[in-house]
């Protein structure tokens, strides 16, 4: 499963490259459809990052700490008496517990961006293709 967050990750910022460079030429020689197309690319690259998160998500939430009511002697990868070997590996438990910090924040914020980024690329767009002054010069 780690594999294919990365692989979404690897995903989203190929399309963030190309989209940039994509966006660059459209801004620069006014095309349109270059201009939309890097919209679309955005939405795409928000969407790869919202699998990523996604996967992260419900692999940390597989992983949950084992509470002292679930403990029956056995341990991750030990049998024992519950009075042996599984009792001093029980503080060690607390290593194998994984916390959310700034990091996923940061990747939820990128997602929104992402996707504001996006309607604002399609905005864009729309507005180069009805430009007002072009009418008046008819």
């Amino acid at each position: 499963m780690q594999n294919l967050s990365i692989s979404c990750s690897l995903v989203c910022l190929i399309i963030l490259g190309s989209a940039a460079l994509v966006g660059a030429f459209g801004v620069c020689q006014r095309q349109i459809s270059a201009i939309l197309i890097t919209g679309v690319m955005y939405l795409l690259a928000a969407l790869f990052a919202l699998f990523t998160l996604m996967i992260i998500h419900f692999k940390r939430q597989q992983g949950r700490p084992m509470l002292d009511s679930d403990y029956d002697g056995t341990v991750d990868g030990i049998v024992a008496r519950p009075g042996g070997v599984a009792i001093m590996a029980k503080p060690l438990l607390g290593a194998r517990i994984f916390l959310t910090s700034w990091s996923l924040d940061l990747g939820w914020g990128g997602v929104v961006l992402c996707a504001i980024t996006s309607v604002l690329w399609i905005l864009l767009s729309k507005i180069m293709r009805y430009n007002p002054f072009s009418a008046l010069m008819i």
